[in-house]
Protein backbone atom coordinates (compact mmCIF):
# COMPACT_ATOMS: atom_id res chain seq x y z
CA UNK A 1 0.00 0.00 0.00
CA UNK A 2 1.62 3.42 -1.29
CA UNK A 3 1.71 6.43 1.45
CA UNK A 4 1.72 9.12 -0.68
CA UNK A 5 -0.58 10.92 -1.08
CA UNK A 6 -1.13 10.61 2.42
CA UNK A 7 -4.53 7.76 3.23
CA UNK A 8 -7.28 8.74 5.37
CA UNK A 9 -6.59 7.64 9.21
CA UNK A 10 -8.75 4.49 9.39
CA UNK A 11 -6.48 3.04 6.21
CA UNK A 12 -3.38 3.83 8.28
CA UNK A 13 -5.24 2.09 11.04
CA UNK A 14 -6.26 -1.01 9.25
CA UNK A 15 -2.09 -1.14 8.13
CA UNK A 16 -0.57 -0.95 11.36
CA UNK A 17 -3.35 -1.43 14.19
CA UNK A 18 -1.65 -4.45 16.30
CA UNK A 19 1.81 -4.66 15.18
CA UNK A 20 5.37 -3.90 17.22
CA UNK A 21 6.83 -0.33 17.38
CA UNK A 22 9.58 -2.75 15.52
CA UNK A 23 7.70 -3.27 12.06
CA UNK A 24 6.61 0.51 11.76
CA UNK A 25 8.38 2.87 8.91
CA UNK A 26 11.34 4.97 10.14
CA UNK A 27 10.70 7.42 10.99
CA UNK A 28 7.70 7.90 13.02
CA UNK A 29 6.55 9.79 15.96
CA UNK A 30 5.76 6.99 18.71
CA UNK A 31 3.30 8.02 21.70
CA UNK A 32 2.82 6.67 24.75
CA UNK A 33 -0.70 7.29 25.87
CA UNK A 34 0.19 5.89 29.22
CA UNK A 35 2.52 8.71 29.94
CA UNK A 36 0.32 11.51 28.45
CA UNK A 37 -2.33 10.72 30.45
CA UNK A 38 -0.71 10.67 34.16
CA UNK A 39 0.83 13.79 32.98
CA UNK A 40 -2.23 15.21 31.67
CA UNK A 41 -3.84 13.92 34.69
CA UNK A 42 -1.09 15.54 37.05
CA UNK A 43 -1.95 19.00 35.63
CA UNK A 44 -5.52 18.87 35.64
CA UNK A 45 -5.18 17.22 39.52
CA UNK A 46 -3.23 20.43 40.67
CA UNK A 47 -5.26 23.45 38.95
CA UNK A 48 -8.15 21.46 40.63
CA UNK A 49 -7.01 21.20 44.06
CA UNK A 50 -5.18 24.72 44.08
CA UNK A 51 -8.67 26.17 42.89
CA UNK A 52 -7.24 27.68 39.48
CA UNK A 53 -8.76 27.30 35.98
CA UNK A 54 -6.67 26.02 33.42
CA UNK A 55 -6.51 26.35 29.70
CA UNK A 56 -4.64 23.74 27.74
CA UNK A 57 -2.78 24.52 24.39
CA UNK A 58 -2.99 22.34 21.81
CA UNK A 59 -0.22 23.56 19.57
CA UNK A 60 2.34 20.47 20.62
CA UNK A 61 0.10 17.71 19.33
CA UNK A 62 -2.81 19.20 17.09
CA UNK A 63 -5.00 16.29 17.97
CA UNK A 64 -8.65 15.95 19.28
CA UNK A 65 -7.40 13.02 21.28
CA UNK A 66 -4.73 14.77 23.60
CA UNK A 67 -7.06 17.76 23.97
CA UNK A 68 -9.53 16.06 25.78
CA UNK A 69 -6.96 14.36 27.79
CA UNK A 70 -5.80 18.03 29.12
CA UNK A 71 -9.10 19.60 29.01
CA UNK A 72 -10.49 16.55 30.70
CA UNK A 73 -13.30 14.01 29.26
CA UNK A 74 -15.87 14.90 31.76
CA UNK A 75 -14.98 18.92 32.66
CA UNK A 76 -17.63 21.54 32.62
CA UNK A 77 -15.53 23.97 31.93
CA UNK A 78 -13.40 23.33 28.19
CA UNK A 79 -10.96 25.71 27.88
CA UNK A 80 -8.27 25.34 24.84
CA UNK A 81 -5.69 27.63 23.21
CA UNK A 82 -4.35 27.25 19.25
CA UNK A 83 -1.62 29.18 17.43
CA UNK A 84 -3.40 28.63 14.31
CA UNK A 85 -6.91 29.25 12.41
CA UNK A 86 -6.44 25.44 10.74
CA UNK A 87 -6.23 23.89 14.68
CA UNK A 88 -8.96 26.18 15.43
CA UNK A 89 -11.28 24.79 13.29
CA UNK A 90 -10.26 20.96 13.83
CA UNK A 91 -10.68 21.80 17.44
CA UNK A 92 -14.26 23.45 17.24
CA UNK A 93 -16.51 20.26 16.39
CA UNK A 94 -15.05 18.63 20.20
CA UNK A 95 -15.76 21.76 21.64
CA UNK A 96 -19.52 22.04 19.87
CA UNK A 97 -19.64 18.40 21.53
CA UNK A 98 -18.36 19.55 24.83
CA UNK A 99 -21.30 22.49 24.97
CA UNK A 100 -23.77 20.01 23.79
CA UNK A 101 -23.21 18.47 27.04
CA UNK A 102 -23.61 21.21 29.14
CA UNK A 103 -19.67 22.71 29.70
CA UNK A 104 -19.00 25.73 28.94
CA UNK A 105 -16.04 26.42 26.08
CA UNK A 106 -13.65 29.10 24.95
CA UNK A 107 -11.54 28.91 22.30
CA UNK A 108 -8.41 31.14 22.23
CA UNK A 109 -6.71 32.19 19.00
CA UNK A 110 -3.18 32.84 20.54
CA UNK A 111 -1.46 35.42 18.17
CA UNK A 112 -2.55 38.92 17.73
CA UNK A 113 -4.55 38.25 14.84
CA UNK A 114 -3.68 39.91 11.20
CA UNK A 115 -6.84 40.92 8.89
CA UNK A 116 -6.31 37.67 6.35
CA UNK A 117 -8.01 35.44 9.85
CA UNK A 118 -11.42 37.27 10.29
CA UNK A 119 -13.58 35.11 7.94
CA UNK A 120 -12.07 31.86 8.78
CA UNK A 121 -12.38 32.63 12.87
CA UNK A 122 -15.82 34.18 12.55
CA UNK A 123 -17.20 30.65 11.52
CA UNK A 124 -15.24 29.16 14.15
CA UNK A 125 -17.13 31.96 17.03
CA UNK A 126 -20.07 31.65 15.12
CA UNK A 127 -20.49 27.41 15.91
CA UNK A 128 -19.05 27.82 19.53
CA UNK A 129 -21.68 30.73 20.27
CA UNK A 130 -21.54 34.15 22.34
CA UNK A 131 -18.45 33.87 24.63
CA UNK A 132 -17.29 31.07 22.85
CA UNK A 133 -14.17 32.63 21.16
CA UNK A 134 -11.35 34.89 22.03
CA UNK A 135 -8.68 36.98 20.63
CA UNK A 136 -5.24 38.00 21.60
CA UNK A 137 -4.94 42.01 21.15
CA UNK A 138 -1.81 43.82 21.79
CA UNK A 139 -2.34 47.11 19.21
CA UNK A 140 -5.35 49.08 18.48
CA UNK A 141 -4.79 48.19 14.85
CA UNK A 142 -6.28 44.87 15.67
CA UNK A 143 -9.67 46.57 16.70
CA UNK A 144 -10.56 46.22 12.79
CA UNK A 145 -10.59 42.41 13.64
CA UNK A 146 -13.13 42.51 16.11
CA UNK A 147 -15.48 44.85 14.81
CA UNK A 148 -15.67 42.32 11.37
CA UNK A 149 -16.02 39.68 13.84
CA UNK A 150 -18.80 40.98 15.47
CA UNK A 151 -20.60 41.95 12.16
CA UNK A 152 -19.70 38.34 10.92
CA UNK A 153 -20.41 36.20 13.69
CA UNK A 154 -23.54 38.30 15.37
CA UNK A 155 -21.77 38.76 18.98
CA UNK A 156 -18.71 39.92 20.12
CA UNK A 157 -15.37 38.53 20.82
CA UNK A 158 -13.76 37.56 24.08
CA UNK A 159 -10.38 39.39 24.01
CA UNK A 160 -7.17 38.94 26.67
CA UNK A 161 -4.51 42.01 26.22
CA UNK A 162 -1.67 40.23 25.39
CA UNK A 163 0.87 41.12 28.38
CA UNK A 164 5.21 40.98 27.87
CA UNK A 165 6.76 39.31 31.28
CA UNK A 166 10.38 40.43 29.85
CA UNK A 167 10.60 38.02 26.78
CA UNK A 168 9.73 40.07 24.12
CA UNK A 169 7.93 37.45 22.03
CA UNK A 170 4.44 39.10 22.15
CA UNK A 171 2.73 41.45 23.74
CA UNK A 172 3.13 45.15 25.85
CA UNK A 173 5.46 45.77 28.76
CA UNK A 174 2.64 46.50 31.96
CA UNK A 175 4.01 49.98 32.93
CA UNK A 176 4.60 50.72 29.48
CA UNK A 177 2.09 53.73 28.17
CA UNK A 178 1.09 51.82 25.30
CA UNK A 179 -0.54 49.28 27.81
CA UNK A 180 -2.11 52.01 29.59
CA UNK A 181 -3.92 53.41 26.65
CA UNK A 182 -5.08 50.00 25.30
CA UNK A 183 -6.76 49.42 28.21
CA UNK A 184 -8.21 52.05 27.84
CA UNK A 185 -9.69 51.71 24.57
CA UNK A 186 -10.78 48.25 24.99
CA UNK A 187 -12.69 49.65 27.66
CA UNK A 188 -14.42 52.22 25.71
CA UNK A 189 -15.03 49.10 23.00
CA UNK A 190 -16.51 46.77 25.59
CA UNK A 191 -18.94 49.84 26.70
CA UNK A 192 -19.76 49.95 23.08
CA UNK A 193 -20.79 46.46 22.28
CA UNK A 194 -18.15 45.45 20.57
CA UNK A 195 -16.02 43.29 22.71
CA UNK A 196 -15.98 41.20 26.04
CA UNK A 197 -12.74 42.34 27.77
CA UNK A 198 -11.46 38.95 29.37
CA UNK A 199 -8.21 40.03 31.24
CA UNK A 200 -4.54 39.41 30.69
CA UNK A 201 -2.50 36.99 29.10
CA UNK A 202 1.37 36.30 29.07
CA UNK A 203 3.87 33.47 28.43
CA UNK A 204 7.55 33.46 30.27
CA UNK A 205 9.35 31.48 27.96
CA UNK A 206 12.32 32.28 29.81
CA UNK A 207 11.37 29.60 32.21
CA UNK A 208 13.21 27.25 29.80
CA UNK A 209 16.40 28.45 31.21
CA UNK A 210 15.28 27.56 34.37
CA UNK A 211 17.29 24.31 36.35
CA UNK A 212 15.37 23.58 39.55
CA UNK A 213 11.95 23.75 40.71
CA UNK A 214 12.67 27.16 42.83
CA UNK A 215 13.76 28.63 39.70
CA UNK A 216 10.76 27.68 38.01
CA UNK A 217 8.11 29.00 40.57
CA UNK A 218 9.99 32.46 40.24
CA UNK A 219 9.68 32.82 36.78
CA UNK A 220 6.17 31.92 37.44
CA UNK A 221 6.08 35.35 39.70
CA UNK A 222 6.79 37.08 37.34
CA UNK A 223 4.29 36.00 35.30
CA UNK A 224 1.84 36.80 37.67
CA UNK A 225 3.50 40.35 38.98
CA UNK A 226 3.82 41.48 34.91
CA UNK A 227 -0.28 40.68 34.62
CA UNK A 228 -1.17 42.41 37.98
CA UNK A 229 1.15 45.27 37.13
CA UNK A 230 -0.61 45.70 34.06
CA UNK A 231 -4.12 45.60 36.16
CA UNK A 232 -3.20 49.20 37.10
CA UNK A 233 -4.17 50.23 34.26
CA UNK A 234 -7.98 49.50 35.56
CA UNK A 235 -9.75 52.80 36.11
CA UNK A 236 -13.23 51.59 36.61
CA UNK A 237 -14.54 48.77 39.35
CA UNK A 238 -15.68 45.54 37.36
CA UNK A 239 -18.64 43.51 38.00
CA UNK A 240 -17.03 40.49 36.84
CA UNK A 241 -13.36 39.57 37.98
CA UNK A 242 -11.17 39.97 35.45
CA UNK A 243 -9.01 36.41 34.33
CA UNK A 244 -5.19 36.30 34.82
CA UNK A 245 -4.21 33.97 32.43
CA UNK A 246 -0.21 32.82 33.15
CA UNK A 247 1.59 29.66 32.47
CA UNK A 248 4.26 28.12 30.32
CA UNK A 249 4.68 24.19 30.84
CA UNK A 250 7.82 25.13 33.09
CA UNK A 251 5.68 27.48 35.22
CA UNK A 252 2.47 25.53 34.73
CA UNK A 253 4.49 22.34 36.18
CA UNK A 254 5.81 24.29 39.19
CA UNK A 255 2.37 24.40 40.72
CA UNK A 256 2.95 21.23 41.52
CA UNK A 257 5.57 21.81 44.09
CA UNK A 258 3.11 23.82 46.23
CA UNK A 259 0.34 21.34 46.72
CA UNK A 260 -0.28 20.27 49.96
CA UNK A 261 1.27 16.83 49.05
CA UNK A 262 4.64 18.41 48.01
CA UNK A 263 7.50 18.36 49.96
CA UNK A 264 8.66 22.02 48.87
CA UNK A 265 8.92 24.56 51.92
CA UNK A 266 11.71 27.14 50.08
CA UNK A 267 11.65 30.43 50.53
CA UNK A 268 10.43 30.90 46.68
CA UNK A 269 7.41 28.32 47.30
CA UNK A 270 6.51 30.38 50.44
CA UNK A 271 6.64 33.56 48.38
CA UNK A 272 4.86 32.37 44.97
CA UNK A 273 1.85 31.07 47.25
CA UNK A 274 1.69 34.68 48.94
CA UNK A 275 1.28 35.84 45.47
CA UNK A 276 -1.04 33.47 44.03
CA UNK A 277 -3.30 33.99 47.44
CA UNK A 278 -3.31 37.81 46.64
CA UNK A 279 -4.20 37.38 42.85
CA UNK A 280 -7.07 34.82 43.37
CA UNK A 281 -8.54 37.23 46.12
CA UNK A 282 -8.85 39.52 43.38
CA UNK A 283 -8.95 38.14 39.65
CA UNK A 284 -9.96 34.42 38.14
CA UNK A 285 -6.41 33.09 37.51
CA UNK A 286 -5.98 30.66 34.50
CA UNK A 287 -3.28 28.60 34.02
CA UNK A 288 -2.05 27.39 30.50
CA UNK A 289 0.39 25.27 29.34
CA UNK A 290 1.19 22.89 25.87
CA UNK A 291 4.18 20.65 26.16
CA UNK A 292 3.67 19.03 29.74
CA UNK A 293 1.48 16.01 28.67
CA UNK A 294 3.93 14.68 26.09
CA UNK A 295 7.10 16.09 28.27
CA UNK A 296 10.77 16.35 26.00
CA UNK A 297 14.58 17.08 26.78
CA UNK A 298 13.89 20.65 27.34
CA UNK A 299 11.39 19.84 29.87
CA UNK A 300 13.68 17.46 31.92
CA UNK A 301 16.34 20.09 31.83
CA UNK A 302 14.43 22.50 32.99
CA UNK A 303 13.43 20.49 36.32
CA UNK A 304 10.44 22.64 37.25
CA UNK A 305 9.09 20.00 39.54
CA UNK A 306 9.99 17.43 41.44
CA UNK A 307 10.77 13.79 40.48
CA UNK A 308 10.05 10.51 42.52
CA UNK A 309 12.05 8.76 39.70
CA UNK A 310 14.00 9.22 36.09
CA UNK A 311 12.62 12.27 34.86
CA UNK A 312 13.01 10.85 31.35
CA UNK A 313 10.37 8.59 32.74
CA UNK A 314 7.87 11.43 31.47
CA UNK A 315 8.61 11.44 27.92
CA UNK A 316 5.51 10.47 26.09
CA UNK A 317 6.75 11.10 22.74
CA UNK A 318 9.56 9.55 20.80
CA UNK A 319 10.83 9.41 17.39
CA UNK A 320 11.69 5.84 15.73
CA UNK A 321 14.74 5.76 13.60
CA UNK A 322 17.00 3.17 11.68
CA UNK A 323 20.49 2.64 11.91
CA UNK A 324 21.16 3.14 8.20
CA UNK A 325 25.36 3.05 8.30
CA UNK A 326 28.22 2.75 10.31
CA UNK A 327 31.43 4.58 11.09
CA UNK A 328 33.47 2.58 13.20
CA UNK A 329 36.81 4.50 12.00
CA UNK A 330 35.99 7.42 10.52
CA UNK A 331 37.16 9.49 13.06
CA UNK A 332 38.37 9.38 16.60
CA UNK A 333 34.34 8.71 18.06
CA UNK A 334 32.19 5.72 16.20
CA UNK A 335 29.17 6.87 14.72
CA UNK A 336 26.37 5.91 12.90
CA UNK A 337 23.80 7.22 10.52
CA UNK A 338 19.94 7.16 11.10
CA UNK A 339 17.05 7.67 9.03
CA UNK A 340 15.49 10.91 11.65
CA UNK A 341 17.07 14.40 10.19
CA UNK A 342 16.30 17.95 10.83
CA UNK A 343 12.54 17.20 9.64
CA UNK A 344 12.03 14.20 12.06
CA UNK A 345 13.62 16.06 15.05
CA UNK A 346 13.95 19.40 14.48
CA UNK A 347 16.97 21.53 14.57
CA UNK A 348 15.75 22.66 18.32
CA UNK A 349 18.67 23.35 21.20
CA UNK A 350 18.80 21.84 24.55
CA UNK A 351 20.82 23.82 27.11
CA UNK A 352 21.49 20.22 29.13
CA UNK A 353 23.92 19.16 26.16
CA UNK A 354 25.12 19.64 22.55
CA UNK A 355 22.68 17.51 20.64
CA UNK A 356 19.41 17.03 18.62
CA UNK A 357 17.96 14.22 20.55
CA UNK A 358 18.92 11.30 22.89
CA UNK A 359 18.98 7.80 22.44
CA UNK A 360 16.43 6.06 25.04
CA UNK A 361 16.88 2.65 26.69
CA UNK A 362 14.32 0.87 24.51
CA UNK A 363 16.03 -2.15 22.52
CA UNK A 364 19.43 -1.26 24.02
CA UNK A 365 22.18 -3.53 25.84
CA UNK A 366 20.96 -4.09 29.14
CA UNK A 367 24.53 -1.71 30.10
CA UNK A 368 22.90 1.26 28.15
CA UNK A 369 22.68 4.33 30.50
CA UNK A 370 20.75 7.30 29.56
CA UNK A 371 23.62 9.09 31.99
CA UNK A 372 25.68 11.51 30.24
CA UNK A 373 28.97 9.45 30.35
CA UNK A 374 27.62 6.95 28.25
CA UNK A 375 24.67 7.87 26.15
CA UNK A 376 24.11 8.77 22.67
CA UNK A 377 22.61 11.56 21.27
CA UNK A 378 21.86 12.86 18.17
CA UNK A 379 25.25 15.01 17.37
CA UNK A 380 24.32 16.26 13.92
CA UNK A 381 21.99 16.57 11.35
CA UNK A 382 21.25 17.40 7.65
CA UNK A 383 17.47 17.66 6.28
CA UNK A 384 16.54 13.44 6.07
CA UNK A 385 19.53 11.85 8.31
CA UNK A 386 21.35 12.30 11.36
CA UNK A 387 24.80 11.28 13.10
CA UNK A 388 24.79 9.39 16.81
CA UNK A 389 27.09 9.22 18.87
CA UNK A 390 28.56 9.57 22.09
CA UNK A 391 27.63 12.44 24.03
CA UNK A 392 31.19 12.32 26.18
CA UNK A 393 34.04 13.62 24.36
CA UNK A 394 36.08 11.53 25.82
CA UNK A 395 34.57 8.31 25.15
CA UNK A 396 36.60 6.92 22.63
CA UNK A 397 38.46 3.40 21.59
CA UNK A 398 34.38 2.46 22.96
CA UNK A 399 32.45 0.36 20.86
CA UNK A 400 28.97 1.92 19.66
CA UNK A 401 26.12 -0.42 20.90
CA UNK A 402 24.21 0.36 17.41
CA UNK A 403 23.72 -2.56 14.37
CA UNK A 404 23.20 -2.07 11.07
CA UNK A 405 19.63 -1.95 10.66
CA UNK A 406 18.96 -1.54 14.03
CA UNK A 407 15.55 0.62 15.29
CA UNK A 408 16.02 3.22 18.14
CA UNK A 409 13.48 5.39 19.68
CA UNK A 410 14.98 8.78 20.39
CA UNK A 411 13.74 11.65 22.93
CA UNK A 412 12.97 15.23 20.93
CA UNK A 413 14.47 17.84 22.16
CA UNK A 414 11.03 20.09 21.51
CA UNK A 415 8.13 18.05 21.11
CA UNK A 416 6.01 20.95 19.89
CA UNK A 417 8.53 21.29 16.69
CA UNK A 418 8.99 17.36 16.31
CA UNK A 419 5.63 16.46 16.11
CA UNK A 420 4.75 19.23 13.71
CA UNK A 421 6.47 17.21 10.90
CA UNK A 422 4.14 14.24 11.39
CA UNK A 423 0.34 13.62 10.07
CA UNK A 424 0.05 10.84 12.62
CA UNK A 425 1.01 9.15 15.46
CA UNK A 426 1.32 5.66 16.31
CA UNK A 427 0.13 5.28 19.70
CA UNK A 428 1.58 2.58 22.45
CA UNK A 429 0.92 2.08 26.18
CA UNK A 430 3.19 1.06 28.20
CA UNK A 431 1.02 0.25 31.32
CA UNK A 432 -0.52 -3.04 29.23
CA UNK A 433 1.46 -6.24 28.86
CA UNK A 434 2.55 -5.40 25.37
CA UNK A 435 4.01 -1.72 25.42
CA UNK A 436 5.53 -2.07 21.71
CA UNK A 437 1.80 -3.22 20.38
CA UNK A 438 0.19 -0.09 18.22
CA UNK A 439 -2.97 0.61 20.13
CA UNK A 440 -4.51 3.01 18.11
CA UNK A 441 -3.24 6.54 15.60
CA UNK A 442 -4.15 9.55 16.26
CA UNK A 443 -4.16 12.20 13.31
CA UNK A 444 -2.99 15.58 13.62
CA UNK A 445 -3.73 18.60 12.47
CA UNK A 446 -1.61 19.83 9.29
CA UNK A 447 -1.32 23.18 7.70
CA UNK A 448 -2.41 27.22 8.91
Amino acid sequence: MSLSPLPPVDQIKALYLGKDVEDLPAPSAILDVAKVKKNAELMLDAVHELGFSFRAHVKTHKTLELMRYQVGHDTKDARIVVSTVAEAEFMTPALVEYKSRGARVNLLYGIPPGPSTIARLAEVGKQLGEGGFTFMIDHPAQFVVLNKFKELAGFAACAFLKTDAGQHRAGLAPEAREMAELVSQVAELEQNGVVKFLGFYTHNSNSYAGNSPDEAMAYLQQELDACREATKNLTQTRATPLVISVGASPTALSIQNILPTASSSSTTASSLKDVLQLTTSNFELEIHAGVYPLFDMQQVAAQSRSFKTDPHDNIGITVLAEVCSLYPNRLEQQEALISAGCLALAREPCKDYPGQGVVSQWHMPAEYQVSKDGRLIVKRISQEHGIVGFENPSVTGHQLPLEYGQKIRIWPNHACITMAMYEWYFVVDSATATPDKVVDVFASCRGW
